[in-house]
C-alpha cells in the first residue's frame, strides 16, 4: 500500500512539473515556434525537453547560438558557433603561430602586451599612445612602413609585440617579430651547415610573406654589405614594416656631411611611407633596471 508520503511527493512533483511546463509554453519565443509549426498537443509535449533545453542556459554552449527547428515533427535545438568565438579562435591560433615562429633574442618579449606594458611618465604614455593608434592604423588597413627609436630597454620591442598582436585579434592576418641582428647570425649560420632550416631562400620567404613585421633592433647587427643587402632584399619586398632602433634618423641615412650607418639605398626602403608614423623614445628610462 502506498504510504501518505510518497503519495504526497507524486503531487508535490505533479505541481512542479506542471509550474515547469506553464512557465515554458508562456515563453514568447516557444508559443511563436509553436503557432508558426502549427504543433499539436502531442507533438507540443513530446518536445518539452527541447522547449527547456533551448530556454536553459549553458555554460558548454556559451560560444553558440541556439535555434529551434521542426525535425519529423516534433522540436530540436540547433546550435552554430558565433562569429565572435570563431574569430576570437583565429586570433588566438594567430598569436601563437606569432609566438612559435618569431625569431627573437629577448624570449620574454613573447609575452608582451599594451595591458602590460608599464606607463610611470609622461613620455611612457606618449609612446603608448603612438603605438595604440599604430595598432588601429594597420588594424583598419593602413599601410607604409613605421619607426620607432630611442634608448635600449625603453619599452620599443615592447610596444611592438603588443601591436602585432592588437592588429591579430580579427585573426584574419599573418604577423611576425625578428630581432634583426639575430636573423643575419642565423642565415650565416646555415652557411656551413646543409640541416638548418634558417637558410637565406626560407628567411627571404618568411619575412616577405607576412602581412606586417616587426625588424626590431635595427643597426646593432655587424655591419657588413651582406647585411645591408639582405636588409634592403626585405624591404624592397614589403609594403608595411614596423622598424625599432637604438639610433637617430640621422644616423641611420647621414647628411650631407657625415656618412650614415646604411647607404643610401637601403635608408630609402627604410623610410618609405613612414609619413607621421615615427616616434622617439628619448627621455624614457631603461625599463629592465630595477630600482634598488
Amino acid at each position: 500500500m502506498e504510504s501518505i508520503a510518497d503519495a504526497m511527493d507524486k503531487v508535490i512533483d505533479r505541481d512542479k512539473y506542471a509550474e515547469v511546463t506553464s512557465g515554458i509554453l508562456g515563453n514568447v519565443e516557444i508559443k511563436a515556434f509553436i503557432e508558426e509549426n502549427d504543433m499539436q498537443e502531442r507533438e507540443i509535449m513530446k518536445s518539452m525537453p527541447k522547449f527547456n533545453e533551448y530556454l536553459r542556459s549553458n555554460e558548454q554552449f556559451k560560444d553558440f547560438s541556439k535555434k529551434l527547428v521542426l525535425n519529423a515533427g516534433y522540436a530540436e535545438v540547433v546550435y552554430k558557433e558565433t562569429d565572435e568565438s570563431i574569430s576570437r579562435k583565429k586570433a588566438h591560433s594567430a598569436i601563437n603561430r606569432l609566438k612559435a615562429k618569431s625569431l627573437l633574442l629577448d624570449e620574454t618579449i613573447k609575452t608582451a602586451t599594451f595591458d602590460n606594458f608599464k606607463i610611470e611618465t609622461d613620455e611612457e604614455q606618449q609612446a603608448f599612445e603612438f603605438a595604440k593608434n599604430l595598432a588601429e592604423f594597420y588594424k583598419n588597413g593602413g599601410q607604409g612602413n613605421s619607426f620607432m627609436s630611442g634608448p635600449a630597454g625603453s619599452g620599443k620591442s615592447h610596444l611592438s609585440m603588443a601591436i602585432l598582436k592588437s592588429y591579430l585579434e580579427r585573426g584574419e592576418k599573418t604577423a611576425l617579430f625578428v630581432s634583426y641582428s639575430h636573423v643575419v647570425r642565423l642565415i650565416k649560420d646555415s652557411f656551413n651547415n646543409r640541416d638548418s632550416v634558417y637558410t637565406q631562400n626560407n628567411i627571404m620567404s618568411l619575412l616577405t610573406n607576412v602581412d606586417l613585421l616587426v625588424m626590431d633592433d635595427i643597426g646593432s647587427e655587424n655591419n657588413s654589405d651582406f647585411s645591408e643587402e639582405l636588409l634592403t632584399d626585405v624591404l624592397d619586398g614589403r609594403i608595411s614594416t614596423i622598424i625599432t632602433t637604438n639610433l637617430s634618423s640621422e644616423e641611420l641615412r647621414g647628411n650631407s656631411s657625415k656618412k650614415g650607418r646604411y647607404n643610401q639605398r637601403t635608408a630609402s626602403r627604410m623610410f618609405r611611407g613612414i609619413g607621421g608614423k615615427a616616434f622617439n623614445f628619448k627621455g624614457i628610462k631603461d625599463k629592465r633596471v630595477l630600482p634598488f
